[in-house]
């Protein structure tokens, strides 16, 4: 393998270990805010009663507590697909073209409709907890990038299973 490929190979593996941290340090700050949202209650409600953002601070509550569940669900999804990906870029090094990247790829985008589809509860309840003129209310629904990347993940997927095929029928005539 030439070096620039292990130099990418390398970086990308960084960079995923990065974003799984990342990724961690969010779903930490979730369930923290769930425990902020148990525990300091009656000053949250207050702050949002003064806050232009939200539709009603005093019945919210349960609201919240299911915006919070819903984006725990997408990160830990997040999470999946960033292991998947490790597994990917590991083989990547030796060789790609095998079945199990194929199922890999084809994991990966099911995980990402999963994304997709947890995406609409969550901007339903956004929008039913702030005004709709907020950025809070836009958030979730149907997002062209993640469809274009679902439909990558399964065209990847095919690929590779069709190139292990190749592979092993060129390994079989040999």
């Amino acid at each position: 393998m030439p070096a620039d490929h292990s130099t990418l190979l390398g970086v990308t593996r960084g960079l995923l270990w990065l974003m799984l941290a990342l990724v961690a340090a969010a779903i930490l700050f979730v369930l923290g805010s769930a425990g902020a949202l148990i525990v300091m209650w009656p000053d949250i409600a207050a702050e949002a009663k003064n806050s232009a953002v939200f539709l009603d601070a005093g019945a919210m509550r349960p609201q919240l507590f299911a915006l919070l569940g819903i984006l725990a669900a997408i990160l830990a999804v997040a999470i999946y697909i960033l292991r998947q990906l490790q597994a990917l870029v590991a083989s990547a090094a030796s060789d790609p073209f095998v079945p199990a990247n194929a199922s890999r790829l084809r994991r990966i985008g099911w995980a990402l409709v999963a994304t997709q589809l947890l995406a609409f509860p969550l901007g339903w309840v956004a929008s039913n907890i702030a005004v709709s003129t907020s950025k809070f209310a836009n958030m979730g629904g149907l997002d062209l990038q993640g469809i274009l990347a679902i439909l990558l993940a399964f065209v990847l997927a095919a690929v590779f299973e069709r190139g292990a095929a190749m592979r092993d029928e060129l390994e079989g005539t040999v």
